[in-house]
């Protein structure tokens, strides 16, 4: 296994070099792509990294390019250098001691030549809880996360590449549906955790006798959510329920905004256009 790694960079904090060094040392090399505008970056402190700073490829544009497009970047990248597998990461997520490592050796043993979609149980920061059960199996799933995923670069050929006109919310459920379709499974191995957080959870909140805790999302991704469950509603309908997306991602949102969240107004107005884009059957960026 020849495993090129990707981190698609977005405004990211010194954490993300600690992140980096979980996974590092196993990984022939890695991308680092910054979908930060130019004007707002700053640099990590790649060289604590030691030896393993030569392994990083720092690239970007200057802008926000959406995470299909930053995706097949590495994608192409792996395929110009010979890699034989992809490894994609959100720059939050981490692995636990040496769990990256009995990961790849899992892989090799399924067979890391098999044309299967590899992907890993999360433990969930803000709930403190895994997303499966800790067990020692590999079982098919409907779909897996961008974080933690590894791709043989041979389904590339076979599925194509991310789809860019989603930018943001859905690439890599979309992938896996399409992948689905051509009866290319999604394992899981359930015993391997990546330490992964879900949306943008601030704070517990009670509403009507109930403790909830809203995804306080920005306008932007607010907007992508409602939009791009639409859109890939029509795509695959078998794997989509419209109507439980849009009670979560578009009617609670309304609630949570008014009751609890900043920026009232202009997340409001994300969701309005998401559903209005949705309906039109828009796609690309947000402008």
């Amino acid at each position: 296994m020849k495993l090129l790694g990707i981190v698609i960079l977005y405004y990211p904090d010194d954490a993300v070099v600690k992140n980096i060094a979980t996974y590092l040392a196993q990984l022939d090399e890695l991308m680092l792509w910054d979908n930060t505008p130019v004007t707002d970056r700053r640099d990590l402190d790649l060289d604590s990294l030691g030896d393993g700073r030569g392994k990083i490829i720092l690239d970007g544009c200057g802008e926000n390019l959406g995470i299909g497009s930053a995706l097949n970047k590495a994608v192409a990248y792996a395929r110009a250098n010979g890699f034989t597998h992809l490894l994609t990461l959100d720059q939050d997520s981490c692995f636990g001691e040496r769990n990256f490592e009995s990961y790849l050796r899992a892989i090799r043993s399924y067979g890391e030549d098999k044309a299967a979609i590899f992907s890993t149980n999360y433990f969930i920061k803000s709930q403190q809880t895994t997303m499966y059960p800790p067990t020692d199996s590999v079982d098919e799933v409907y779909s897996a996360m961008t974080s933690g995923s590894i791709y043989p670069v041979s389904l590339f050929d076979t599925l194509g590449d991310f789809m860019e006109s989603l930018f943001v919310w859905g690439v890599d459920c979309e992938f896996c549906w399409r992948a689905k379709r051509k009866d290319i499974p999604v394992l899981c191995f359930k015993n391997i955790l990546l330490t992964h957080d879900l949306g943008y959870q601030k704070k517990k909140r009670r509403l009507l006798g109930k403790e909830v805790f809203p995804n306080e999302y920005g306008p932007a991704r607010s907007y992508y959510n409602v939009r791009n469950g639409i859109l890939l509603h029509r795509l695959y309908p078998e794997a989509l329920n419209l109507k439980s997306h849009l009670r979560y991602h578009f009617y609670k949102r309304v609630v949570f905004i008014i009751l609890y969240e900043r920026q009232k107004f202009s997340k409001l107005w994300a969701l309005l256009c998401g559903y209005r884009d949705g309906l039109r059957g828009k796609s690309g960026k947000w402008k």
